[in-house]
């Protein structure tokens, strides 16, 4: 009977020490298992500047239109536009066709734009009559000849707005932006941005904001 009594402790005692075995191993596993999952897998942080790069680029190219030069050719002379900041609106046909030097000359006309030397139209506007935008040829030499309106063929037009202006420069761009839409509708045009991208809602917008930061900004420089 005693024999039987200590072979049941030890084989407890066994199994007591084999379960605490397991336990221990089992835990072990656990705790491996937490340690792998808190690893720190490589990222890929430097692909965030994909996403920001059309900002940063746009950014630059805000900065690089600062103290731009325009230059038109015309015969040997060389007609330089200086300007602190440029807009640029470019517009095409549809169909990628030519239009005849009198069908734009009489639209732009008809819009309210006048041709001056050197052989660009300019457009006024407000009380005062400033000159808040021109329209040239969008080829060089970048002039519409009207001693050769009959042969001129144009493939587009580029409209651009020089800053600063004599007068408020946001009402200033709506208003252009309004001429261009009707003179858009006027020859069946596409407008498109500096880069000859079509200019969307979206980047119609973009400008519009980027000539107010321009307009803030001059102001507070000539407050200083």
């Amino acid at each position: 009977m005693e024999d039987i009594r200590w072979i049941l402790l030890i084989s407890g005692a066994i199994l007591i020490a084999g379960i605490m075995l397991y336990e221990s191993y089992l835990k072990s596993l656990f705790q491996s298992s937490n340690k792998d999952n808190n690893k720190i897998e490589p990222t890929f942080a430097q692909d965030h500047n994909i996403y920001v790069s059309d900002e940063i680029i746009d950014k630059q190219d805000l900065s690089n239109k600062e103290n731009t030069n325009i230059e038109i050719q015309q015969e040997k002379n060389t007609i330089v536009l200086e300007s602190e900041y440029i807009v640029t609106i470019r517009m095409v046909a549809i169909d990628h066709s030519e239009y005849s030097g009198e069908k734009i000359v009489g639209t732009l006309k008809e819009n309210g734009m006048i041709h001056e030397e050197p052989g660009i139209f300019n457009y006024y506007y407000g009380p005062n009559k400033i000159r808040v935008f021109s329209a040239a040829n969008l080829h060089e030499p970048g002039i519409f000849d009207m001693n050769q309106l009959e042969n001129l063929k144009v493939k587009g037009i580029s409209f651009f707005m020089s800053l600063p202006l004599k007068t408020n420069e946001i009402n200033a761009f709506d208003e252009m932006m309004s001429v261009l839409k009707r003179i858009k509708s006027s020859l069946k045009g596409e407008l498109l941005d500096d880069t000859g991208s079509s200019l969307s809602i979206q980047r119609e917008r973009y400008i519009r904001e980027e000539v107010i930061e321009y307009s803030l900004k001059n102001q507070k420089s000539n407050h200083i």
